[in-house]
Formats: structure tokens, sequence, C-alpha cells
């Protein structure tokens, strides 16, 4: 599925968002809805990260553009980010 966010030129690629999503957070965040319960570190779920109302396409570019507390530089290209993010907000409830 593809979704168009805000500021940015093309569509972004949910599918392909949701595999970078598995293959980079999913070491340390829940990163489906479908999860039963977030992880017992307390690291937050990403459909929690996702339902927060300051969450934004610019907020999630901001934290994956710089590394912070324990999240690793995983030094992310803009069409990978644009992937990520249009994923991460599909997982908002509506």
């Amino acid at each position: 599925m593809l979704l168009l966010l805000p500021g940015t030129a093309g569509a972004a690629d949910l599918d392909r968002g949701r595999e970078l999503a598995v293959r980079w957070c999913g070491n340390c965040h829940v990163v489906d809805r479908t999860a039963p319960a977030g992880r017992a570190d307390g690291l937050p779920t990403l459909p929690a990260i996702a339902a927060k109302p300051q969450t934004t396409a610019a907020s999630l570019r901001g934290v994956m553009s710089a590394p912070h507390g324990r999240m690793p530089d995983l030094s992310i290209g803009a069409k990978d980010q644009d992937d990520l993010i249009a994923y991460i907000l599909s997982l908002r409830s509506n």
C-alpha cells in the first residue's frame, strides 16, 4: 500500500516500511499493532509511539536522524525514512 506523506515528493510504501520496522526496530520495539503486550524493558511499542498526539512525520524524522539514548545510529536514508514513517503512522487508531 502506498501513502503520501506531507512534505514528501513521492509516495511511501507501507509494506516496505513494515519490513524495515521488523528489521531495524524489532530488536527493541514491538512493531505490530496485533502484539498482545509491550516489552518488559519499558521501551514503547511502535503503535504507542504512533498514538502520541505529538508524533508527526517531522518528529519521527528527527528521531531517526539524530541518535539518542539507547537508540543506535542507523543512518537511515530519506526513502527508507519515508517508508518507515508511513508504516509507524499507519499504526494509529482512527
